[in-house]
């Protein structure tokens, strides 16, 4: 007879990380469940808890408390989504009730749920993790579509039809559409991880729990509650949209790989390669999925007058058979300002930089207040730097006045047909993608990109430029103007796999991630000196401390042990108060490299 049940409170405080035993009414027995959510008091609180059950027992000897009541009529927890939570709360050193939060809906009485058909254990399949170098765009019917796009849905559909759930992440609404479109021409049934409205995120989550499902989604669809999960593919793997800036601070592609285990198909797929997961393919963990794709047309100029006599063959050639793509790295009118009298450059009060963000506008890139004199010499003369897209626009109007111009960035959407004689003047990120794909594309100011204060400029260089190439038809062809032999050969020939090899071991030569592991870590002085202690003790080493936040890397197999000794620290750690808020005292981010440099 079922007396008592093993809960995981739902609660962000370490202090609760652990199950706690309850006693179970006779009047709910009947209702109670594996991954029932229920309600509970606690201690002294006045208010009450939530969290599920995970284990049923006959009886306990730990158990004191009855629960107060069950929150809906059917379990909303699956077992390994609860396997997967906790993996993921003890890698990141933060509770498992933070992650069951943000992996499970909150209760919505209002909204009726009805009972879902039990889905049978599906057989074992051979599990594959692949790394997929992309090479383009390939036609369906009279549209063009990214070659990963249809691989993920075919693949998908493939695993469907023998009784498995796939979950096909993406970083931007834009590929989850292009997703869904595919998944239309193809008749493949897909489920939309829609998290836009509490009410849609609920009607999702129910929808796929614990049911054979193909879910599309940006990157909190990992946490699609599916039954027999036999891939997770994802496509860009290194877009920043992939790292949670709050807690837990995880990243997509260690929450792929926790989910994924043992016992499901990983595919990372990219039009470039990232040094995380060429990592993979040099341990072994991930093999080359192999391609028979053309590579696209590109070549390179090297270092000369911005827009050079290829680059103007190019856009002519480009306007007579569609569109032209030009990416320049930055928005605006000029990315930097300067004194027209003493030459410095011009800086804020407050230390941001100025720029000009539209025609004689020039603004700090902190604080958006206007400047009006140089806050060295007073003088009210401006000199420009290098050209944004704002100006780039006006400079490529004026040089094809026949053409129909556009500028797109994060903030201007430009409605762009399939017709001929056209330019987009794009940011990273920006450009619209066309059914008919770009007929040519041209990358300018290559050397602001690799000049970029970032460890990762250069590969950060790459990703954007190959994106950009991603978006041409098969027969655009796609110049980068003043890059020079050191890159651009490598890259005209598409040599993705080598130039994060080459990465990949200058990492690993430095000791630097993402050969090694990293961690931050917020506290006080003597939390700090413990976590130290730690850490060392686990062969780790110290990068930079402050005596407010430490930076420390170390190996990957000694991760477990690592993220045990400081959850220790963190327990026994007090909330301090900043400002108005109430905050952990001692926090820990692990793997954020944007916290490391």
């Amino acid at each position: 007879m079922l007396t008592a049940v093993r809960v995981a409170v739902e609660s962000p405080l370490l202090q609760l990380d652990r199950e706690f035993d309850f006693l179970v009414p006779e009047h709910l027995s009947s209702r109670v469940k594996w991954g029932t959510r229920v309600k509970f008091g606690f201690g002294r609180s006045k208010s009450a808890y939530t969290g599920f059950v995970v284990k049923l027992m006959d009886s306990s000897n730990f158990a004191k408390t009855p629960i107060e009541d069950v929150m809906g009529d059917f379990p909303v927890l699956t077992e390994e989504l609860y396997e997967f939570c906790c993996e993921v709360a003890k890698r990141q050193v933060v509770a498992t009730g933070e992650i069951l939060q943000l992996a499970v809906p909150a209760h919505m009485p209002r909204i009726a749920i009805q009972a879902r058909e039990t889905v049978n254990q599906a057989r074992i399949i051979e599990v594959t993790r692949q790394a997929w170098l992309t090479t383009g765009q390939e036609r369906i019917d009279d549209f063009f579509v990214p070659s990963w796009a249809r691989g993920f849905v075919e693949r998908a559909r493939d695993l469907h039809n023998q009784g498995f759930s796939s979950i096909l992440i993406a970083p931007e609404a834009a590929d989850v559409q292009v997703l869904m479109r595919i998944a239309d021409y193809l008749n493949v049934p897909v489920t939309v991880w829609d998290i836009s409205k509490k009410s849609t995120r609920y009607l999702n989550y129910h929808h796929s729990l614990d049911q054979i499902r193909i879910i599309i989604g940006t990157r909190s669809a990992i946490y699609a509650p599916v039954a027999n999960l036999g891939l997770i593919a994802v496509v860009d793997d290194a877009d920043d949209s992939y790292r949670e800036v709050a807690s837990p601070k995880t990243h997509l592609r260690d929450l792929a790989l926790l989910r994924a285990g043992t016992r499901t198909s990983l595919l990372f797929a990219a039009p470039y390669r990232s040094v995380e997961v060429q990592r993979l393919v040099e341990i072994g963990y991930f093999t080359e999925l192999e391609t028979t794709a053309q590579i696209p047309r590109i070549s390179f100029t090297n270092p000369g007058v911005r827009i050079d006599d290829a680059s103007f063959r190019l856009t002519k050639e480009a306007l007579k058979h569609g569109t032209l793509l030009v990416l320049t790295p930055r928005k605006g009118s000029s990315a930097a300002a300067f004194c027209g009298n003493c030459g410095e450059r011009l800086r804020c009060a407050c230390g941001g930089f100025i720029w000009e963000s539209s025609k004689d506008k020039f603004i700090c890139r902190l604080c958006s207040k206007p400047i009006l004199h140089c806050s060295t010499c007073r003088a009210t003369t401006f000199r420009r730097g290098r050209s944004g897209s704002t100006r780039t626009t006006a400079e490529i109007g004026k040089m094809f006045a026949s053409a129909v111009i556009h500028e797109a960035t994060q903030e201007k959407k430009p409605e762009l047909s399939n017709k001929t004689n056209q330019i987009v003047v794009a940011t990273p990120g920006s450009a619209p993608r066309l059914d008919a794909g770009y007929s040519g594309l041209l990358i300018l100011d290559t050397d602001v990109w690799l000049s970029a204060q970032h460890i990762h400029a250069e590969q950060n260089a790459l990703r954007d430029w190959a994106e950009a190439i991603e978006l041409m038809n098969p027969e655009g062809r796609a110049v980068l103007a003043g890059l020079g032999d050191r890159l651009g050969k490598p890259f005209s020939l598409w040599q993705h796999v080598e130039i994060a090899t080459v990465a990949f071991r200058d990492a690993k030569e430095l000791s630097l991630p993402p050969a090694v592991r990293s961690v931050s870590i917020a506290g006080t002085p003597v939390q700090l000196d413990a976590a130290e202690r730690a850490i060392t003790a686990h062969k780790g080493r110290l990068i930079r401390s402050d005596g407010k936040l430490a930076v420390f890397v170390f190996d990957y197999s000694n991760g477990p042990a690592v993220a045990a000794e400081l959850r220790a620290i963190a327990t026994a750690a007090k909330s301090v108060t900043r400002g108005a808020r109430t905050v952990r005292g001692f926090s820990v981010s692990m793997d954020n490299l944007e916290e490391i440099l």
